[in-house]
C-alpha cells in the first residue's frame, strides 16, 4: 500500500534573503520607469548580436564588459524623441454663446442687457431647456453670453433668432452664434518678404490668397493673419496665423506640412508652439492677467487713468473743470467740446492712451519674455523709489 504524503514545507525565507528579494524588485523597477527605449525588435536585436560579435574577433582579449560598453559607444541606443510641438489650445470656457454683430447692434444690446437676458431665458423656457443665460458682456466684433451650461444647437438657435429681430437686424449685423473652440497655432514660411511689385507682404494678402485656394476651406481663421520678417535682414516672412480648431487639432493636422503656391513660390505650412496673446486687463488697462481676473471695485480711464469710464471723462476729469488756485489759472472746458488734454500712456508713458496700438505693449503682445522683462525692470524702480524714500526720512 502507497502511503501518500504531502510535499514538504518550503522554509521560511530568512531576513537577508527578504531584503536581497526586496532589493531587487526595486532596481527592477527603477530600471523600467527610467528607461525611455521601446523594445527592440528582431531584427535590431540580430543586428546588435552581430555588431557585438565583430568586436569581439577585433579585440578578442578584451572583457565581455568593455566590449559591450565599446559596442554601446559605437553604436548609441536611439534616445527619445524631440518634444512634440504643443500648437493647440485646450480652449476657452464653453458655458457662453459667441454672436458675431455689427457695433450698432452691439451697442444696442449692451444698453439693456438685463432686458434681453430676460428675454432670452423666457425664450429658452419655452423651449423647455434648462439652460439660462447669466449675462452678455462686449467682445471685439461680437457679443458674448454667458450661460448656467453648455448650450445645444436648439439653444444657439433661439438666441439666434431673437437677436436678428431688434431693430429688423439684417443677415449683415448679426450672424449665427456659435462655442469657443480651441486655437491651433500655425505659420507659413519659403514667402519673400518683399512682393515683385515692391510691396512689403499684408497680412490681407495672405486672406485673399487662402480664400482662394481649396486647402484652407474646412478652417477658419480667429484673426488676420501677422507678417514678419525671419530676421531683421532677412527678405523672407514669416506668416503666423491660428485658426479654430477642436482639442485633438483635426482641422491644424488638415494643412500641416502642406506646401500652396503663392505666386511663383512655393510655401509651407508648420506647426508652432501655442503663443497666445499676453492680456490686458480692460478695467484698469495693465498686461499680464484677464479683465475677468481683476477684483477692483472699478474701472479705470485709459485715457488719464483716473476711476471712471473712458466715455465719462468729459464729465469726471479733473483736467477739464475750473481751477483758480492754479498758476495760470485753469479754465473749464467749454460744454460739447471733447478734452483738449493730453496724458501719457500708464504703461510705456508714451503721448497716447493705453489701449492704443501705437503701444510697444500692445506691439510686443505675442512676447511674453519682453512683457516680463517689462514687468521686472517696473518691479526694481518701485522697489529703488521706496528705499529712497526710506532713507530720506530722517528720524
Amino acid at each position: 500500500m502507497i502511503r501518500k504524503t504531502l510535499p514538504p514545507i518550503p522554509p521560511h525565507p530568512s531576513k537577508e534573503q527578504m531584503e536581497n528579494s526586496k532589493k531587487r524588485q526595486e532596481a527592477c523597477l527603477t530600471k523600467g520607469k527610467s528607461s525611455t527605449n521601446s523594445p527592440m525588435s528582431y531584427a535590431q536585436a540580430t543586428n546588435a548580436a552581430a555588431s557585438i560579435l565583430k568586436i569581439k574577433e577585433a579585440f578578442p582579449a578584451l572583457p565581455n564588459k568593455k566590449i559591450l560598453e565599446i559596442h554601446d559607444v559605437v553604436f548609441p541606443k536611439p534616445g527619445n524623441k524631440g518634444r512634440r510641438i504643443q500648437h493647440t489650445t485646450r480652449g476657452p470656457f464653453r458655458k457662453q454663446a459667441i454672436i458675431p454683430t455689427s457695433d450698432n447692434i452691439k451697442d444696442i444690446i449692451m444698453g439693456e442687457a438685463n432686458a434681453y437676458i430676460f428675454q432670452i431665458n423666457m425664450l429658452l423656457k419655452s423651449i423647455k431647456s434648462m439652460t439660462r443665460a447669466e449675462f452678455i458682456h462686449p467682445c471685439s466684433g461680437s457679443v458674448s453670453i454667458n450661460m448656467n451650461s453648455v448650450p445645444n444647437t436648439s439653444n444657439l438657435n433661439t438666441i439666434e433668432r431673437y437677436l436678428k429681430s431688434i431693430n429688423s437686424a439684417g443677415n449683415d449685423e448679426v450672424l449665427a452664434p456659435w462655442l469657443p473652440q480651441s486655437k491651433s497655432y500655425l505659420k507659413i514660411t519659403s514667402i519673400p518678404y518683399i512682393q515683385p511689385n515692391g510691396k512689403k507682404l499684408t497680412g490681407d494678402d495672405i486672406t485673399t490668397t487662402m480664400k482662394n485656394l481649396e486647402l484652407f476651406e474646412p478652417v477658419n481663421l480667429t484673426a488676420k493673419p501677422r507678417v514678419i520678417k525671419a530676421s531683421p535682414k532677412s527678405d523672407m516672412a514669416i506668416i503666423w496665423f491660428d485658426i479654430w480648431d477642436s482639442q485633438n487639432d483635426s482641422k491644424a493636422k488638415l494643412l500641416i506640412n502642406h506646401s500652396f503656391n503663392f505666386g511663383k513660390y512655393i510655401a509651407t505650412i508648420r506647426a508652432t508652439n501655442m503663443n497666445p496673446r499676453v492680456p490686458q486687463y480692460h478695467n484698469c488697462w495693465k498686461w499680464g492677467y484677464s479683465t475677468f481676473s481683476y477684483h477692483a471695485h472699478g474701472s479705470r480711464c485709459q485715457k488719464c487713468n483716473d476711476p471712471h469710464k473712458l466715455e465719462h471723462h468729459r464729465d469726471l476729469a479733473w483736467c477739464c473743470k475750473v481751477n483758480f488756485k492754479l498758476n495760470p489759472p485753469r479754465l473749464e472746458t467749454a460744454k460739447g467740446e471733447p478734452c483738449p488734454h493730453n496724458f501719457k500712456c500708464i504703461n510705456c508713458k508714451g503721448e497716447h492712451m493705453a489701449d492704443d496700438n501705437k503701444c510697444p505693449f500692445w506691439k510686443h503682445r505675442f512676447n511674453r519674455e519682453w512683457h516680463s522683462k517689462k514687468a521686472q525692470e517696473a518691479r526694481e524702480t518701485r522697489a529703488n523709489s521706496t528705499h529712497l524714500a526710506i532713507g530720506s526720512i530722517k528720524i
